[in-house]
């Protein structure tokens, strides 16, 4: 089974009513994402009752429902996974991301934005909500301009110039 940043490739029966009631003809392939394949009926008219997406017919050789479920794969990977143009994230890597981010986010809520905004440093200005959110949360617990900027490594006139237009003003808790 294939993942690309989170995108995971499955496939689904295609059904043709026929006389003796519902029968698997084909698979056709589909992704987590919502996206499903190509619509078309090519290799599938004439069957009696289809009515449906373009699948891939199941053969009756032994084989017949691995051949279509990589068939369906295939179309996966051409038709879905390369219009990512060579952007596809390999899924180790993007699971680390996103934990990192998930980190970033919990010293935000857990009133360490500039434990935060030291790491996103770290990162070379990665993760730019999370840059946004913990410059405003250390504005918001009093930190100065200059501490913040002190620790993204910019000015304090460069951090106020993207964080701190935007900052929320307190309310009472």
């Amino acid at each position: 089974m294939h993942q690309y940043d989170g995108h995971l490739f499955d496939t689904w029966r295609v059904l043709a009513h026929g006389e003796d009631g519902p029968e698997i003809v084909g698979l056709a392939a589909k992704c987590s994402c919502g996206w499903r394949g190509a619509d078309g009926d090519p290799g599938m008219e004439g069957k009696s009752g289809y009515r449906g997406p373009f699948c891939h017919p199941i053969s009756l050789t032994e084989d017949g429902e691995a051949e279509a479920e990589d068939a369906a794969e295939q179309e996966w990977l051409d038709e879905h996974i390369a219009d990512f143009s060579g952007a596809v994230v390999p899924a180790a890597l993007a699971d680390q991301i996103r934990s990192v981010g998930e980190q970033l986010d919990a010293m935000i809520e857990a009133d360490e934005p500039m434990a935060a905004l030291a790491a996103i440093r770290l990162s070379g200005g990665s993760f730019a909500r999370q840059a946004r959110d913990a410059a405003l949360r250390a504005s918001y617990l009093d930190h100065s301009w200059s501490q913040i900027g002190d620790a993204l490594g910019i000015s304090k006139q460069a951090a106020w110039e993207r964080y701190g237009k935007s900052r929320p003003e307190k309310t009472s808790e």
